[in-house]
Order: structure tokens, then sequence, then C-alpha cells
């Protein structure tokens, strides 16, 4: 039986290797896309890598409701549409959230925001875990990949 530990250190080696196919692409070090493209990529990538899970993106549904995370007593809240997550659609099932920016984008604030929200064990969502990967496309690299397990900097 896989421990809690294993079965994330195993989603995160599977979306590293989409990571690194992406970053070999050609055409995505020539063309430079957006942060949607990119992510589109991925996901291309990670097709049949999660048997059982759905992968989406931008799904910004909970049930009947739309995703939202509270701020604090005077904040409104904040409205959640991830980039990317690997979930049980219909079932509070919830694996990987994803937020991706391009290097060229140093605004973090809010996707780090949403990534601890999102894997708080105790909050609403429980996704088992999060990642905040920044990209930089034309350079074929990936500076930054940032780990969220229940609500902390893994």
């Amino acid at each position: 039986m896989k421990t809690m530990r294993s079965e994330l250190q195993e989603t995160l080696k599977t979306f590293a290797s989409a990571v690194r196919a992406l970053l070999k692409d050609r055409d995505v070090v020539y063309a430079d896309p957006s942060e949607r493209a990119l992510v589109a990529r991925i996901r291309n990538l990670l097709n049949g890598q999660f048997e059982g899970w759905s992968i989406d993106l931008e799904w910004n549904r909970h049930e009947d409701d739309i995703k939202r995370l509270g701020c604090g007593p005077d904040d409104e809240d904040l409205i959640i549409v991830p980039d990317l997550i690997v979930h049980r659609v219909g079932r509070s099932e919830n694996l990987l959230v994803v937020e991706v920016k391009k290097a060229s984008n140093r605004d973090f604030d809010s996707d780090i925001r949403k990534l601890k929200g999102m894997t708080e064990q105790t909050g609403q969502y429980g996704y088992k875990v999060g990642l905040h990967l920044v990209i930089d496309p034309t350079a074929g690299t990936a500076p930054r990949s940032d780990v969220y397990v229940d609500v902390n900097l893994d």
C-alpha cells in the first residue's frame, strides 16, 4: 500500500516528466506561447498518466458552486480558476492543483494564496498537493517550482 508521501512523490514525478517534455519542444521554444497554451500542452502530455482521474484546465466549479476562498473578514472572496487540476469529478477527491506562470510574469501572490487555500486539508477543497510552476519557454527551463502540502511550502 502506498503512503501519502510516496503518492505525492509519484504524482509530482509524473507531472515533472510532462514539463520536461514540454521544455524540449522546439515549437514551444520558438513560439514562446501564452500561459494558457503552455498549460494546454502540459495537459496533453499528461493524457493517460493518471488512470481513474480527470485532468482539467481552468475548472472553476465545486459541485454546483463557483470555487472561492475567503480571504478574511473584511475582504471579498477570491474566485478560484486553477490552471490545471487532477481530480475525480462529482466526488471530493482532489489530487493535484497547478498554477503556472511564465518567468516574465512575477505576480505570484494570488497564485500562492490559491494554492495554500486549495491544499488545506481541513478546508473545502483538500487537494493533496499544489504546485506553483514558473516556466521560461524560450530558455527551455523551469526556474522555479514550489510544492504546497496542507497549506505549507513543502
